[in-house]
This record gives C-alpha cells, sequence and structure tokens, in this order.
C-alpha cells in the first residue's frame, strides 16, 4: 500500500508541477505580501517624515497677516506659490480659507473671531492636510489667548489645573500591532492562494479530464487516493507560506521601520515555530478546499467556490484586530489561532504552549474529520461524476 501511495503522490506532483496556472499562483501569493508591505510602509515613511506643502485659497488674508505669516511657517501657503507640477492636483481638491474683515478690530477688542475652512471633508486625500491646518489655527488661536492672559497679569496656566504626564510603556515592537497582524495575514493568504489553484485542478479539473472514474476503480482505499491529494495541495500551500514568511520577514527587517518607531524581531527560532505551525495549517486549507472543490458540478464552479473561501484568511485577521475585546477561545480556532501566534513572534512576545498546542491538535483534528467525509463522499457517483 506504500508503494501504491507513492505511486500516486508522484503522479499528483507530476500534473502538478506541469499546472502552470498553479505555479504562478503560487509565485504570485509569495510576491503579493513583500511587494505591499514595503510599498505601503515606504509611502507611510515618506508621508510622516517630510511635511509636504498645503495649498489654500485664502480670502481677506490681508486681513490677517500675521496668521497668513503663522501658517506659511508651517507649509500651509497661499495657491498662488503652487509650482506648475503641483496645481493640477490641488486644484481637484481646493482648500479654502476665509478670513472676516473684522479681523483685527475684533483682535483689537479681545471678540471672539470666526474664521472659515472651506474643503471636501470626505475626500481621503484631504484628511491630512486639513488636520493640520486645524492644528495650526488652533496652536494661533491658543497662543494668542495665552498672550491676552499674561498682558493681564494672569498665568495662562489656570487654564489647565491639572497637568496629565504619560509614560508609554510600549516597545517598538509592540508599537508594530496592526502592520505586524497584516504580516500574519499575508502568510495565510499565501497558503490558501497558492493550494487554491492546484486543489481546483486535482479535483474538478480531474473529474473533467475524465481520469478520476479510472483511477477509483483501481483496487485502492479512497482515502489513500485522497490523502495523496491532500499531501500535494500541502506541500503547495506550505511552500507558498514559508517563502512569504522568508520574504516578509527579509523585507521588512531591511526597511527603515524605525522611522515609524516600530521593528521586527524575528530570529530563527520564531521562524521555525512558524514553520512548524504553517504545517496542520497547510492540511487544513488544503482539505478545506478539496471537499468544496469536490461539491462544485465543473472546474468554473469549483474558481467560485474557492474564490469565496479566499476571504476566510482576510477576514479572520481583519476581525481579529478590529475587536475591542478579543475572546480567549479564539486562542484556539483553526485560522485565528495560528494568526493570533504569529503576530505575538514578529512582535517578539512569548508564545503560549498551551495555545500553539490545542490549537495545532483542534486544526489537525477538523482536517482529519473532513478527510474522512471526502474519502467517503468519493465512493458516491454524485461526487464522482457530478450528478445533481
Amino acid at each position: 500500500m506504500i508503494n501504491v501511495f507513492k505511486g500516486l503522490l508522484v503522479k499528483e506532483f507530476k500534473e502538478a508541477v506541469r499546472d502552470r496556472r498553479a505555479m504562478m499562483a503560487a509565485l504570485f501569493a509569495i510576491l503579493m505580501g513583500p511587494v505591499m508591505m514595503a510599498g505601503m510602509i515606504l509611502f507611510q515613511i515618506d508621508e510622516i517624515t517630510e511635511i509636504k506643502p498645503t495649498y489654500v485659497e485664502f480670502s481677506g488674508s490681508e486681513n490677517a497677516p500675521s496668521l497668513i505669516a503663522y501658517l506659511a511657517s508651517n507649509k500651509i501657503v497661499p495657491i498662488s506659490d503652487i509650482p506648475e507640477e503641483d496645481a493640477a492636483k490641488w486644484k481637484k481638491m481646493p482648500i479654502s480659507i476665509i478670513i472676516p474683515t473684522d479681523f483685527s478690530a475684533n483682535m483689537e477688542l479681545g471678540k471672539q473671531i470666526s474664521v472659515v475652512l472651506k474643503a471636501d471633508f470626505s475626500n481621503k486625500n484631504l484628511r491630512m492636510p486639513l488636520r493640520r491646518i486645524e492644528t495650526m489655527i488652533q496652536n494661533y488661536s491658543g497662543s494668542i489667548g495665552s498672550t491676552r492672559l499674561l498682558m493681564r497679569g494672569i498665568d495662562p496656566r489656570i487654564m489647565s489645573p491639572i497637568n496629565l504626564s504619560t509614560q508609554d510603556t510600549a516597545t517598538a515592537e509592540s508599537k508594530s500591532g496592526i502592520m505586524m497582524s497584516i504580516i500574519a495575514m499575508f502568510i495565510m493568504v499565501a497558503l490558501f492562494t497558492a493550494s487554491m489553484t492546484a486543489s481546483i485542478d486535482t479535483s474538478a479539473g480531474e473529474r473533467e479530464r475524465h481520469s478520476l472514474e479510472l483511477i477509483l476503480c483501481q483496487p485502492v482505499p479512497t482515502s489513500v487516493i485522497v490523502m495523496s491529494k491532500v499531501v500535494m495541495v500541502s506541500a503547495y500551500g506550505a511552500a507558498a507560506s514559508i517563502l512569504t514568511m522568508i520574504a516578509m520577514t527579509f523585507t521588512m527587517s531591511n526597511l527603515p521601520l524605525e522611522k515609524l518607531g516600530m521593528s521586527v524581531m524575528v530570529d530563527f527560532e520564531a521562524m521555525a515555530i512558524i514553520t512548524v505551525m504553517i504545517l496542520p495549517l497547510a492540511y487544513f486549507a488544503a482539505i478545506f478546499q478539496l471537499f468544496f472543490a469536490y461539491r462544485a458540478k465543473s472546474f468554473k464552479e469549483a474558481q467560485s467556490y474557492l474564490s469565496m473561501l479566499l476571504i476566510l484568511p482576510m477576514l479572520v485577521p481583519m476581525l481579529i484586530t478590529f475587536l475591542p475585546h478579543k475572546p480567549e477561545w479564539l486562542d484556539y480556532v483553526p485560522l485565528a489561532g495560528q494568526h493570533l501566534i504569529m503576530e505575538s513572534l514578529y512582535k517578539g512576545e512569548g508564545v503560549s504552549l498551551v495555545a500553539f498546542g490545542v490549537t495545532a491538535l483542534v486544526t489537525t483534528a477538523i482536517s482529519i474529520l473532513m478527510t474522512i467525509m471526502l474519502a467517503q463522499s468519493l465512493k458516491s457517483e454524485k461526487v464522482v461524476l457530478a450528478l445533481s
């Protein structure tokens, strides 16, 4: 029986290697994460470290020369000073500041002045510039108020009876929580993406080529046939996931994360733990996809089913990230448990051996149950011949 299993396994791997779609899907899954993460981080670094000028159309600027000068010193400048290459961009998202004619008079009288900031606040490209403008005007207003109090012999600190000092105990690793969550998500997405094409080809594709009936007619238990397919698909997914982990770790360690106040702490031991953890998850992804692929009536239908299943490795991490209070049972659920362990390792935190072991056992147990169910279903003509 071992020789039969070896023969089936060799046959599955040969067919998978010949399938260029499976190879391209695996390559895409490996490269997608590092490229996207590098681009996102470099963009954030550029936005944070370099404050770019914000161009504003001032109405009544002659009424408040000191305010205009203060804003200009903080790179909030009139639209008339815009360079030619940036003119088209800022015309599409205009910002206006309307200063009333009685600005100077009310300033001398100590009255409150209404300055209008006019823009499309729903435009996500304007969120940072508008926040800067609001902050600068509030700072200017605060400095004027403090000066008025000093001129009246009043300590401006009377307006703030409590001075709260904060001491942030977060490390550079723990500050990168969301970023590390995205890395873990990409590792799992690579696993499902790489194994998807291979699982479709060895199930619905094999059935459409009419080779599935020939294999099942042989004096071989269906469980052996199923396991040969599971091992091949698992190997594809695990290889893509592990290579993605290595590529992501290399990419993140070579990016200037310190400019964002973050760092990645992944050593060889952590990568070894993630590799061991990926193995039962690869088994789970393979049997999960094969189970639903065999339920499809055609190759295209299998593609539709499994494309929808790709949402899982993205949806689960997103739900975990934005949950206000994480339930403890999530540590032991497939996908969620592995995601949390990978996130902890990338943040340089310790890993609970109980959570690690229980998650692996639960994932493997569910996978074995689905393997038995799939082996039983392949004894049915409805599944093999895709009958209604």
